[in-house]
């Protein structure tokens, strides 16, 4: 489904999730998790025309009555995300391939020691 967000600097994105690279899905309700995963964020990259390229957000829930948001991010709000989805363990981690591909095709430093 086609939405349309817009920058601080009032131009239009017209995001896909259906179309755009997602970089992180939250698990929806895996088995013998009971509630646990019923509402999560995904993570998105949409390579715009222009060539430029805009991270969001999709929030969602299972539960009745909420509605999905969708909201643009900075690099640095993706890469913190990102960095703390690879520290989890179990159902909600980031996979060191999806990080390796993170890395590869949008330059996020995720695997990158600074210590």
């Amino acid at each position: 489904m086609r939405r349309v967000l817009m920058t601080q600097d009032d131009k239009k994105v017209v995001i896909d999730t259906k179309s755009d690279d997602c970089l992180y899905s939250s698990p929806v309700n895996p088995p013998n998790t009971g509630t646990t995963y019923t509402r999560g964020s995904n993570l998105y990259a949409h390579k715009a025309r222009s060539g430029n390229i805009y991270l969001y957000f999709h929030h969602w829930s299972m539960w009745q009555g909420s509605e999905d948001s969708y909201c643009l991010c900075t690099k640095e709000e993706a890469e913190q995300f990102l960095l703390e989805k690879l520290g989890n363990s179990g159902w909600d981690s980031l996979e060191e391939s999806e990080a390796e591909q993170a890395e590869k095709d949008y330059g996020f430093e995720l695997l990158t020691e600074t210590a």
